[in-house]
């Protein structure tokens, strides 16, 4: 199975997101939402992210090891 959004109830009343791996481990939980269309929203945008997003390196060190077989680890810039 691949992964998954669910939407959560907030514990101050809105909504949130969590990203759901395929084996149910959490990936990823989203900022509050006031009400659900609103969350529905957010799945969107971050389909969108996630599927054009460049990536932004803003850890403290570089990886030679990521660079596999001479490939970009990353798109975008570092900052």
């Amino acid at each position: 199975m691949s992964g998954y959004f669910k939407i959560v109830d907030a514990h101050d009343g809105g909504y949130r997101i969590k990203l759901m791996a395929g084996d149910g481990a959490l990936v990823a939980v989203s900022t509050y939402y006031q009400t659900k269309p609103e969350a529905v929203a957010g799945i969107e945008e971050m389909r969108e992210i996630a599927g054009t997003g460049p990536v932004a390196d803003q850890s403290h060190s570089y990886h030679p090891s990521a660079n596999a077989a001479g490939k970009q680890a990353f798109s975008g810039q570092r900052r």
